[in-house]
């Protein structure tokens, strides 16, 4: 007989009925990993022997500061010997992203031999000068792309001494086509060259590598934004990819008419700049011969 004081609670039965059916289903179906969760490794099926791979979210969109980090990375892959972000590459004007310096072989020696900048853009229009019709320009650009591509292939079938011996691989060889003797390509690189000079004359780019300070300029971009036929003949192109990496698209040539004394003054801004970004991290405030201490900086956490 049961106890009179227990009571049939169907409120109770029923949820307790239901509560039994939701866990049989949680068990039954495949779970769904948290937002911001890390992706499990692939899985193995041990009858099959098959693995099955991990879903991976897209990467997340770069941010400035990432791609200031990228600049960094990619200039310090040179090896100069010292290296600082915010350079001016004149007095108070101009500053770069990043920018370095070498010393001579002498360990001794005192002399800067080489410096480089490099000069981070992530929108098109800051890379050409605002005065001129920069979509007129750039058409005519692209619209001479597939002429150039096709006088290029008949340069390398008639004019084989213009390709560097230093290469192993025949596809990844450099050629030399500023040299060639065909009149139809030198009258083609005259015209774009002058296009490219319109494009950029006025530009900060262009003041940036007419300061006379920089052996080595590069400009870095967010992949595709800028093709390198855009960007003037000297200058360096790097893209930043999505994946947090980067790759040399054009190397640059080496600055004519650099004096010692540019790079001198260069290195110098390079040092000051150093020096800045020091005292920051260590939590030092410097007003002239005095110096006051606060908290160090918060470091960003590793996502």
């Amino acid at each position: 007989m049961s106890n009179p004081d227990e009571e049939l609670d169907l409120f109770s039965f029923a949820e307790a009925q239901e509560a039994e059916k939701t866990a049989e289903e949680s068990a039954a179906a495949p779970a769904v990993p948290a937002a911001g969760a890390e992706e499990t490794p692939p899985a193995a099926d041990p009858e099959s022997g098959l693995t099955f791979p991990a879903r991976v979210p897209p990467p997340k969109a770069l941010t400035r500061s990432d791609f200031q980090q990228l600049c960094v990375g990619f200039l310090a892959s040179l090896a100069p010997h010292a290296v600082a972000t915010s350079v001016p590459v004149r007095r108070f004007k101009y500053k770069v992203n990043a920018a370095g310096f070498w010393r001579g072989e002498n360990a001794r020696s005192k002399d800067v031999v080489k410096t480089a900048v490099v000069v981070l853009f992530d929108q098109v229009d800051n890379c050409f000068c605002e005065c001129v019709d920069q979509q007129a320009l750039l058409g005519e650009i692209h619209s001479l792309r597939g002429e150039k591509e096709r006088l290029e292939a008949e340069i390398r079938e008639n004019e084989p001494e213009l390709a560097s011996t230093d290469d192993l691989f025949s596809e990844l060889r450099s050629w030399d086509y500023a040299s060639s003797r065909n009149p139809a390509y030198r009258k083609l690189r005259a015209r774009l060259e002058k296009l490219q000079h319109t494009l950029h004359q006025g530009s900060r780019l262009e003041r940036i590598r007419r300061a006379g300070a920089a052996d080595l300029c590069y400009l870095a971009v967010p992949t595709g934004l800028i093709a390198p036929d855009e960007i003037e003949a000297g200058w360096g192109i790097v893209y930043l990819n999505a994946d947090r990496s980067f790759t040399l698209v054009r190397e640059a040539e080496l600055q004519t008419g650099v004096e010692p004394c540019n790079r001198q003054f260069l290195a110098q801004n390079i040092a000051v700049a150093a020096t800045t970004a020091v005292l920051f991290m260590a939590g030092v405030d410097r007003r002239g011969k005095s110096v006051r201490f606060r908290r160090f900086p918060r470091k960003r956490q590793v996502q």
